[in-house]
């Protein structure tokens, strides 16, 4: 009997939630949140069979800011619920990464900063 065996390792990352309609912790604007697992995980045959090195992060959508989230309450998102996240206890990693492009606040989409008006609903940007 001929046996191929074809595993590995690898990372891989998932977004597991979107919070609307908070204050980023970084810059202070209206923004949100995205909270993004990232793991490593071995697979066999392409199948992943178990994963460790979880953590959990967040994405500011205004300002480009990353931080890591306390474990609790990332698994509080992956399990569907929606806890409020506490500034204190984020450690942010990256920040103003977003420096040519701006999110316009009423219809949530991104444009370059030379504008004065959201292309797409024409608000005023402050």
């Amino acid at each position: 009997m001929f046996f191929i065996g074809v595993f590995g390792v690898n990372q891989g990352q998932k977004e597991i939630a979107v919070q609307n309609n908070v204050t980023c912790a970084f810059c202070g604007h209206l923004t949100r949140y995205r909270i993004i697992k990232t793991y490593t995980y071995f697979h066999i045959f392409f199948i992943p069979t178990f994963r460790w090195h979880v953590r959990y992060f967040v994405k500011s959508e205004c300002c480009g800011g990353q931080a890591e989230l306390d474990r609790e309450t990332g698994e509080r998102f992956a399990r569907g619920e929606s806890p409020s996240i506490d500034s204190q206890k984020l450690s942010w990693t990256g920040g103003q990464q977003k420096t040519q492009e701006r999110i316009c606040r009423s219809c949530g989409r991104s444009f370059d900063v030379d504008f004065q008006y959201c292309p797409y609903c024409g608000r005023p940007l402050d």
